[in-house]
């Protein structure tokens, strides 16, 4: 009798192992810009909440400088998926390399136009310095808007580069720059710091929108039913952020991400990415939007900008106008 229940205690311990190494997760290696930041929060509530390791799957995060850095990881292998801003995936396909966007995850900018306290308006930036993410990134299609909403060109200003926000806030603070263009909750912990909005981004650029996730083509291909749950659990994470009953929870996940930030501050950041809209429930990749900002790349000299719509965009991932 002892001995049956030992072999049954077996063939149970044995069929458990099975199991478990049935639903081993597969890790993505997974690249975001800079350092921990509410435009990625999604991602935090997707780990945070469980809704990636239902999906059977970990994220393995590698933070890289800047958005164009992200991208060359991904056109290199080195990385899986990249959830940056929406120009490099578009850059890396006009020319030829092996990525595509399988979701716009940020659907309008976050940034606010952050500046020392004497300059009271845009026109004021009138022989100053600005800093951007690059010379041809998504915060320069978004100041030649602001710009010429106030009347001013490029000539008016110098522009320096800096890839990630925080690096952007440093610039600020030491005097290099007299303008940023900084996402929050980093913007909200600079007017706490004494700098001014000169006006949320979101005022000129509405239309265009911010970040995407993009695949290594080579990975989906041997992996796509991995990318097809990797979507799936964004959307929950998505959906789970944009609820009201969500709210303290979600400032409690970016706050263990950003042990520095100050509650106060990632509130005010989820109030105003949920206000805007940031994060799209709508998972549809919308042809007119991309197109406007493969428009606006081409009109700051971004001559890799313009791409045909269906090679942009994984075959499969839904689309529409």
């Amino acid at each position: 009798m002892n001995m049956m229940r030992w072999q049954a205690a077996a063939l149970a311990g044995a069929l458990l192992a099975a199991s478990g190494a049935a639903r081993a997760a597969d890790t993505i290696e997974t690249g975001l810009v800079g350092s921990p930041n509410a435009a990625e929060w999604e991602m935090y509530v997707g780990i945070h909440k469980g809704f990636f390791a239902a999906a059977g799957i970990k994220l393995d995060i590698i933070y890289v400088p800047g958005a164009s850095g992200v991208v060359q990881q991904l056109t290199s292998g080195s990385i899986n998926i990249a959830d940056t801003s929406v120009p490099g995936p578009i850059d890396a396909v006009a020319r030829g390399a092996p990525v595509a966007i399988i979701r716009v995850t940020e659907a309008v900018p976050p940034y606010d136009l952050v500046v020392k306290p004497d300059i009271k308006t845009i026109k004021d930036l009138k022989g100053r310095t600005v800093v951007l993410g690059s010379l041809v990134n998504i915060t320069r299609v978004y100041l030649e808007r602001v710009l010429a909403a106030a009347g001013l060109k490029d000539s008016d200003i110098d522009i320096t580069t800096v890839g990630n926000t925080a690096g952007r806030f440093a610039a600020l603070k030491s005097g290099s720059a007299d303008a940023a263009m900084l996402a929050p909750p980093v913007n909200f912990i600079a007017e706490a710091q004494g700098f001014r909005s000169a006006g949320a981004i979101m005022e000129y650029a509405r239309d265009l929108p911010f970040g995407a996730a993009a695949v290594s083509l080579p990975y989906a291909k041997a992996h796509r039913e991995v990318v097809t749950r990797f979507l799936g659990a964004v959307d929950k994470s998505i959906a789970w952020f944009n609820q009201d009953a969500n709210r303290d929870a979600a400032i409690d996940i970016l706050a263990s991400e950003m042990p520095n930030a100050k509650r106060d501050q990632i509130a005010q950041s989820y109030d105003y990415l949920r206000k805007i809209g940031f994060f799209p429930n709508d998972h549809v990749v919308h042809r007119k939007r991309l197109e406007a900002l493969m428009t606006a790349m081409t009109a700051i000299g971004d001559t890799e900008g313009k791409v045909p719509f269906k090679k942009l965009v994984l075959a499969g991932i839904p689309v529409a106008d």
